[in-house]
């Protein structure tokens, strides 16, 4: 069994640190892993998305009860982390808000597409658009509206949902789930004509290698900034994390890949989008940063493990 695990994820951390030696090679200038993440979130990402809820069957992306089961292990994460952050770190609540996303935003683009079409299959990419769909109607409005409440916006409260959601429903990544999802429901797949679909699926499947570059190319030139939340934020993110989904998911009463799916989206290393809010915001980029990097790195660890625990 341990064979078939290094065969398996071995690639995906070959093909990162071919991204991140090509940072330190200044084979591509400062700005490269900027460009390539727009490439994926924009293009590669949704494409994928798109093509896999547009060929699936309804009742496998309208599974209400994987999708609850997956907003409640995140909203768990995020009150630990916001309360911990509030009355342990003794952070401001702008700060303990950026603080509950990068432990709860999972880079389901950069290592969960690519992990999961290597262990499980395409078939499972549908779980990756189900909890893209959650989180984009939950968790980054969520975030945007706290951020701008905290950050004394002048906007009304109404406002500022209304321009959190706004962001978060727009983006590509969300459109292409909804509109897939609507394909699949009215069985429209066959009606879209053939060189549009060949040049979708065409599109994603440069998903795999663009968005494990990207992930490397992110990692060079990072600073590993230590610090007590650090710390705390590590173990959270990189083991905590997957425990409370396993347990949601006993709960639930979910099994076979579709519990495994949910425990591996969790449990993935923080997502390159989180670390961009608070560069943005200015909400403890550091943290933020040094948490991307070592989740990321320590995933060769955990990710292997998770694959021991759940066979």
């Amino acid at each position: 069994m341990l064979v078939q695990i290094i065969d398996s994820i071995l690639p995906i951390f070959i093909i990162i640190f071919v991204g991140w030696l090509t940072g330190y090679l200044k084979l591509v200038g400062e700005g490269a892993h900027q460009t390539c993440a727009k490439i994926v979130t924009t293009y590669v990402f949704p494409a994928l998305l798109f093509m896999q809820t547009a060929t699936a069957k309804p009742q496998q992306i309208f599974d209400l009860r994987w999708m609850s089961a997956f907003l409640i292990s995140i909203a768990i994460i995020w009150v630990i982390c916001f309360s911990a952050s509030i009355f342990i770190f003794k952070e401001s609540k702008k700060n303990s808000v950026m603080q509950a996303m990068i432990n709860t935003f999972t880079d389901m683009g950069g290592m969960g597409i690519p992990f999961f079409i290597s262990i499980i299959g395409s078939v499972s990419l549908i779980s990756v658009a189900k909890a893209n769909f959650v989180i984009s109607l939950t968790l980054i409005p969520l975030t945007i509206f706290l951020l701008e409440l905290y950050s004394g916006s002048d906007q009304s409260k109404k406002g500022i949902i209304l321009y959190a959601l706004s962001q978060s429903l727009k983006k590509p990544m969300f459109l292409a789930v909804v509109f897939g999802a609507i394909i699949s429901l009215f069985n429209l797949y066959s009606a879209i004509p053939k060189p549009i679909t060949d040049s979708i699926d065409h599109a994603s499947k440069a998903c795999v290698f663009m968005s494990l570059f990207t992930v490397g190319l992110a990692l060079y030139g990072i600073r590993l900034h230590l610090s007590k939340m650090f710390i705390f934020n590590v173990i959270m993110k990189s083991l905590i994390s997957g425990f409370i989904a396993w347990g949601i998911v006993i709960l639930f009463g979910i099994t076979g890949d579709s519990a495994k799916e949910l425990i591996y989206l969790v449990a993935m290393p923080t997502a390159t989008i989180a670390t961009i809010f608070a560069l943005q915001w200015r909400a403890i980029p550091d943290e933020a940063t040094s948490l991307y990097l070592v989740s990321t790195v320590l995933s060769i660890i955990t990710l292997p493990m998770w694959m021991f625990l759940l066979g």
